[in-house]
Protein backbone atom coordinates (compact mmCIF):
# COMPACT_ATOMS: atom_id res chain seq x y z
CA UNK A 1 0.00 0.00 0.00
CA UNK A 2 1.41 3.38 -0.68
CA UNK A 3 2.10 5.98 1.64
CA UNK A 4 -1.07 7.93 3.07
CA UNK A 5 -3.52 5.21 1.65
CA UNK A 6 -6.45 3.78 3.57
CA UNK A 7 -7.52 0.50 2.31
CA UNK A 8 -11.35 -0.85 3.07
CA UNK A 9 -12.13 -4.74 2.98
CA UNK A 10 -15.75 -4.46 2.98
CA UNK A 11 -16.03 -8.00 1.90
CA UNK A 12 -15.57 -8.49 5.70
CA UNK A 13 -18.49 -7.97 8.31
CA UNK A 14 -17.48 -5.83 9.63
CA UNK A 15 -15.30 -4.11 7.28
CA UNK A 16 -11.55 -4.22 7.81
CA UNK A 17 -9.97 -0.31 7.12
CA UNK A 18 -6.25 -0.63 7.14
CA UNK A 19 -3.60 2.34 6.86
CA UNK A 20 -0.39 2.53 5.15
CA UNK A 21 2.48 2.10 7.73
CA UNK A 22 3.47 5.73 6.59
CA UNK A 23 0.48 7.99 7.46
CA UNK A 24 -0.47 11.47 8.38
CA UNK A 25 -4.34 11.94 7.72
CA UNK A 26 -3.61 15.67 6.77
CA UNK A 27 -2.34 14.26 3.40
CA UNK A 28 -5.59 13.53 2.30
CA UNK A 29 -7.47 16.18 4.21
CA UNK A 30 -4.96 18.93 2.95
CA UNK A 31 -2.65 18.15 0.43
CA UNK A 32 -4.66 15.80 -1.45
CA UNK A 33 -6.36 19.10 -2.72
CA UNK A 34 -3.42 20.63 -4.24
CA UNK A 35 -2.31 17.49 -6.07
CA UNK A 36 -5.69 16.98 -7.60
CA UNK A 37 -5.57 21.02 -8.99
CA UNK A 38 -7.88 22.11 -6.63
CA UNK A 39 -5.92 24.27 -4.78
CA UNK A 40 -7.90 27.42 -6.13
CA UNK A 41 -11.52 26.43 -5.06
CA UNK A 42 -12.37 27.17 -1.24
CA UNK A 43 -11.80 25.41 1.76
CA UNK A 44 -13.16 27.37 4.48
CA UNK A 45 -15.98 29.93 4.65
CA UNK A 46 -15.70 31.91 7.53
CA UNK A 47 -18.17 33.47 9.26
CA UNK A 48 -16.13 37.02 8.58
CA UNK A 49 -16.86 36.30 5.32
CA UNK A 50 -13.47 35.39 4.25
CA UNK A 51 -12.91 32.18 1.77
CA UNK A 52 -9.76 30.25 2.16
CA UNK A 53 -8.39 28.45 -0.77
CA UNK A 54 -7.39 24.83 -0.15
CA UNK A 55 -3.41 26.50 -1.53
CA UNK A 56 -3.42 28.98 1.25
CA UNK A 57 -4.82 26.71 3.95
CA UNK A 58 -2.00 24.00 2.93
CA UNK A 59 0.59 27.07 3.68
CA UNK A 60 -0.52 28.37 6.87
CA UNK A 61 -0.70 24.73 7.91
CA UNK A 62 2.88 24.04 7.08
CA UNK A 63 3.69 27.31 8.74
CA UNK A 64 1.96 26.65 12.08
CA UNK A 65 3.84 23.24 11.69
CA UNK A 66 6.67 24.36 11.29
CA UNK A 67 6.37 27.19 13.99
CA UNK A 68 5.42 24.55 16.44
CA UNK A 69 8.36 22.42 15.74
CA UNK A 70 10.86 25.68 15.98
CA UNK A 71 9.54 26.37 19.28
CA UNK A 72 11.04 23.25 20.10
CA UNK A 73 7.09 20.60 20.51
CA UNK A 74 8.29 17.33 19.39
CA UNK A 75 6.51 15.15 17.48
CA UNK A 76 4.18 12.72 19.26
CA UNK A 77 3.88 15.52 22.30
CA UNK A 78 0.74 17.11 22.89
CA UNK A 79 0.05 20.87 22.25
CA UNK A 80 -3.24 22.63 23.28
CA UNK A 81 -4.72 24.87 21.62
CA UNK A 82 -6.98 27.39 22.79
CA UNK A 83 -8.49 29.22 19.69
CA UNK A 84 -11.37 30.74 18.76
CA UNK A 85 -13.57 29.18 15.74
CA UNK A 86 -11.98 30.84 13.25
CA UNK A 87 -9.41 30.00 10.17
CA UNK A 88 -6.78 30.01 12.25
CA UNK A 89 -8.56 26.88 14.43
CA UNK A 90 -7.42 24.80 11.09
CA UNK A 91 -4.51 26.35 10.33
CA UNK A 92 -2.92 25.17 14.04
CA UNK A 93 -5.01 22.30 14.28
CA UNK A 94 -4.00 20.66 10.77
CA UNK A 95 -0.12 22.25 11.15
CA UNK A 96 0.36 19.92 14.36
CA UNK A 97 -0.87 17.02 12.90
CA UNK A 98 1.30 17.39 9.97
CA UNK A 99 3.98 17.77 12.22
CA UNK A 100 3.56 14.53 13.81
CA UNK A 101 2.43 16.80 17.05
CA UNK A 102 -0.56 15.56 19.05
CA UNK A 103 -3.87 18.83 19.14
CA UNK A 104 -5.87 19.06 22.16
CA UNK A 105 -8.49 21.64 20.81
CA UNK A 106 -10.11 23.10 24.53
CA UNK A 107 -13.40 25.10 23.05
CA UNK A 108 -14.67 27.96 25.75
Amino acid sequence: MADHQVGIDSSQNPSLISFSSRFNVAVPFIDRHLQEGRGDKVAIYASSGAQISYADLAEQVNRCGNALLGLGVAPGERVIMIVKDCPEFFYCFWGAIKAGIVPVPINT
